[in-house]
């Protein structure tokens, strides 16, 4: 199975549950680190989350229109312009459900409500 901490540069592994809480500092993170990944890597992360059975759901929740789902299923330019904003929501998305940082993320009680 392919696993996100073996593509990822380390220290962004190591360092993600904490930079949650900073999601600007996190975005620049994120974006940096992508730029080292070949681009097989990046298409073989889309093409596995898009494998999923509720791959959809999911690129709803993180608010990805129909047309950059149609563009990062081609798996082309995954790195250029909004199609990497794109990128890191589904690379983010995929590492934290791998470490369960999901768990390890304190959520405020005024938060809770709109969870329900």
């Amino acid at each position: 199975m392919f696993k996100m901490i073996d593509v990822l540069d380390k220290n962004l592994v190591q360092n993600f549950t904490h930079s949650l809480n900073s999601p600007t500092e996190l975005d620049e993170f994120f974006s940096q680190s992508l730029l080292n990944v070949s681009e097989v890597e990046l298409q073989n992360v889309i093409a596995q989350f898009f494998s999923q059975h509720d791959a959809m759901a999911k690129a709803k929740a993180l608010e990805l229109s129909d047309e950059a789902i149609l563009c990062l299923r081609t798996g082309e330019n995954l790195t250029q312009g909004t199609t990497l904003t794109h990128t890191s929501k589904i690379v983010a998305l995929c590492l934290a459900e791998e470490i369960d940082a999901f768990s390890q993320v304190e959520i405020s009680e005024i938060s809770v409500d709109y969870l329900v």
